[in-house]
């Protein structure tokens, strides 16, 4: 898997300037990188691992944004800005190899690169995503929610199950699934769709009844992408609708 977020937009030369420019720091699993409302301009590049961004809501609940890889910058908005955290950042699914500097540092290195406007773009991008979430949340059924979800994290942080060779040595099917490999709860992640422990154990039994997907300890394995994107685009719940209607 390549990099991610702001590291996708850099050169490999370029971003290994980033990470021989900052200095070694390892978080462990639910470890707190970055906390929202602190001011602090710490930028964090993430060599290896996968982070969790959430937020406080006004109402006090604690929400997923998002789960992210190798290759993002953690606390590029607050360097540029000079304003507060805006999100709390831990280390999720297993340990978490940065490389940190301080914002001056990060902002002479994007300077001495030319890399404003990609940065720029990384930052216009993530605001994007943020806003097609929340209409999602604000427009979608539950169910289509869920799915939605689920492939945009295979597309992130997706490992395919590879072919699997019969006897003659051929291979066997071009794709068989994606597993997913995160340290998230059902719960967490049923509150970052704003739906209740009850909905979301609903909608996984679902897709587990459908065959769409099986689960595991922090694990969920796609095994029918296809149906799982037609599902997130409604174009089941569209079909199903066409035959009572025909009957």
């Amino acid at each position: 898997m390549g990099r991610q977020g702001f590291g996708a937009l850099l050169t490999d030369d370029q971003w290994a300037l980033f990470l021989k420019s900052g200095a070694t720091r390892r978080f462990h699993t639910g470890e707190t990188i970055v906390r929202q409302g602190e001011e602090d301009d710490t930028v964090f590049m993430l060599a290896e691992g996968m982070i969790k961004v959430s937020m406080v809501r006004s109402d006090g609940i604690e929400s997923l944004m998002a789960l992210r890889g190798a290759g993002e910058a953690i606390g590029e908005f607050a360097a540029l800005s000079g304003l507060p955290r805006t999100a709390t950042v831990t280390a999720s699914g297993g340990p978490c190899l940065t490389r940190v500097m301080s914002g001056f540092q990060f902002r002479l290195l994007i300077k001495g690169q030319d890399l404003e406007r990609a940065l720029w773009e990384h930052i216009v991008t993530r605001q994007r995503e943020s806003e097609e979430l929340r209409s999602e949340m604000a427009a979608l059924p539950s169910g289509q929610r869920l799915a939605a979800t689920l492939l945009r994290l295979a597309a992130l942080l997706g490992s395919d199950i590879g072919t699997r060779a019969t006897r003659d040595g051929k291979a066997e099917g071009a794709h068989r699934g994606t597993v997913l490999k995160f340290g998230l709860t059902q719960r967490e992640l049923g509150d970052s769709l704003g739906l209740s422990r009850a909905s979301i154990a609903a909608e996984f039994g679902r897709l587990r009844s459908l065959g769409v997907i099986s689960t595991g300890r922090q694990f969920i394995t796609i095994r029918d992408v296809e149906r799982l994107r037609r599902l997130a685009e409604g174009e089941e719940r569209e079909e199903e609708s066409r035959k009572n209607q025909g009957r």
